[in-house]
């Protein structure tokens, strides 16, 4: 069960690799947003592009386009390396009610039945959907937007490939969790769990007045609350 782990944690290696390198994708992104965004508020700077030979490679068109290329590429590189840690959004109803062990059950059922089933299916036509665009040369609808579309239709079978290994990264722990021995639960990295996240929060003392749930409910609209004093 031990060496499950060890294939859990090269797996996971993967995405979360690609995830931080994807991260840096934020630079570029914020300057082509700020660059585009002066040079339309001041129209002499764009008059100025288009007069010159950087047009061809600066046109608003492309920087717009490129814009969201960018932001989709970092969230495709993100999406597995926000699994491993928990990251995404949980609307829990029923789970963080549950036992440590129900959780994991749901966790496990959930990679198996929805998360990898789903990714399969998208992977299946998204293999379509780039070679279609590689074949055709796919560009941008628009005359002066970019050209070789199929490089950013790659990125989706990229994501959902890191968001995958992830997911069986995850399940594995699950099992091993669930069905390893009791002695080896305590190695097994179970951020997905209520008490795992609890455990990243402060620690409140008993009789701290300031930090008393019970005193401050009801009175979330007292002045003094509202201004943090």
């Amino acid at each position: 069960m031990r060496s499950l782990l060890t294939v859990a944690d090269r797996l996971e290696s993967l995405p979360q690799r690609f995830g931080k390198l994807g991260a840096w994708l934020i630079l570029p992104l914020i300057g082509i947003i700020m660059f585009d965004v002066i040079t339309r508020k001041f129209q002499f700077m764009q008059q100025w592009i288009m007069s010159t030979a950087l047009y061809e490679f600066m046109s608003p068109t492309k920087l717009q386009e490129l814009e969201w290329h960018l932001h989709a590429a970092l969230f495709l590189l993100a999406l597995g390396y926000a699994y491993t840690l928990n990251a995404h959004v949980r609307v829990d109803l029923v789970r963080e009610k549950l036992s440590d062990r129900g959780q994991a059950w749901i966790e496990l059922l959930g990679i198996c039945c929805l998360m990898i089933p789903y990714i399969a299916v998208v992977m299946f036509y998204g293999w379509t959907f780039v070679h279609q665009a590689w074949e055709s040369n796919e560009a941008s609808d628009a005359m002066t937007g970019l050209s070789h579309r199929w490089v950013i239709k790659s990125f989706v079978l990229l994501g959902l490939f890191l968001a995958l290994m992830a997911g069986v990264s995850t399940l594995i722990r699950q099992i091993v969790y669930l069905f390893g021995p009791e002695e080896l639960r305590p190695e097994v990295k179970m951020n997905m769990l209520t008490s795992a996240e609890a455990e990243h929060l402060p620690k409140i003392d008993e009789g701290d007045e300031d930090n008393d749930i019970e005193k401050l409910e009801g009175h979330y609209d007292d002045s003094e609350i509202v201004r943090g004093g």
